[in-house]
């Protein structure tokens, strides 16, 4: 197993033919390996053994079979040690979507002077719960240069969850937020579009990672413009996985969500807000 590949935090049994994947591109997977020298690879998934299987996903690691003359071939997804999932918007309540997987972190941002309530914390607090990965939320109050956070900052207290006020644009806070951010350590950033994801993203990496436009040499294709999630290494060696803003927090499976005691008393969510 190379180093790179524990860098981007792989840390299982020893194994060849393991990657993570950091993009997705329709039917093709851009993975991080050891097969190749340049420690990077494209795999399609193998048909059979995904006939019954969800595909995967960024962040996900997989075992594949490198193919140095023709298409590799991603043969077996691997277990999750995290995942976020939320009801379909449209499925009409039949399917799941994947927003996320194998994080340490995961930060719901929500902008001071947008949408940022307690309504809305309750929702997201119901579906990590569901999702089993209510223990690495931490929630990013952004955009503090535009508006004063105290108010809301008293009013999550009732949540017993970490609560930060920040800004991209000014570094408030920033500090705080690199607390979290570590080596071989993944951060999955979560909300609506608008609350500033992306830039919280360009921040930590100190440059424009999420700008759109570049030309990758791989794909012949620009980075951000074609896929809605990229897991990008970050200078101090962590890793970082911006998601498509969110509209809708719906709870796969169920017609409602009742959660007791740790939200200080007992609350009823609905599937969809």
């Amino acid at each position: 197993m190379s180093e790179r590949l524990k860098e981007w935090g792989y840390d299982g049994p020893e194994s060849e033919g393991v990657a993570r994947v950091v993009s997705a591109h329709g039917d093709y997977f851009h993975l991080i390996c050891s097969e190749k020298p340049e420690g990077e690879a494209l795999a399609r998934t193998k048909s059979s053994a995904f006939r019954d299987m969800p595909k995967p996903v960024t962040g996900d690691f997989v075992r594949f079979k490198y193919n140095p003359q023709g298409e590799s071939r991603i043969t077996e997804l691997l277990p999750r040690f995290s995942f976020l999932e939320r009801l379909d918007p449209s499925s009409s309540g039949m399917k799941a979507q994947t927003l996320a997987v194998n994080f340490d972190t995961l930060f719901f941002a929500m902008a001071v002077n947008g949408n940022a309530s307690a309504a809305r914390l309750e929702r997201m607090l119901a579906l990590a719960e569901a999702s089993e990965c209510r223990s690495r939320v931490v929630v990013l109050l952004t955009k503090c240069d535009l508006e004063d956070a105290k108010g809301l900052v008293e009013e999550f207290k009732s949540f017993d969850v970490p609560v930060l006020e920040i800004s991209s644009l000014t570094g408030q806070g920033m500090e705080a937020v690199r607390e979290f951010v570590q080596p071989r350590r993944t951060v999955a950033v979560v909300g609506s579009s608008g609350v500033g994801k992306s830039s919280l993203v360009n921040a930590l990496a100190g440059e424009e990672w999420m700008a759109t436009g570049e030309i990758q040499e791989w794909s012949g294709k620009g980075r951000h413009t074609t896929t809605s999630r990229e897991l990008v290494m970050l200078p101090c060696g962590a890793m970082a996985l911006d998601t498509p803003g969110l509209r809708e927090l719906g709870i796969f499976g169920m017609d409602g969500f009742e959660l007791k005691g740790r939200l200080g008393g007992t609350h009823r969510f609905r599937t969809k807000g």
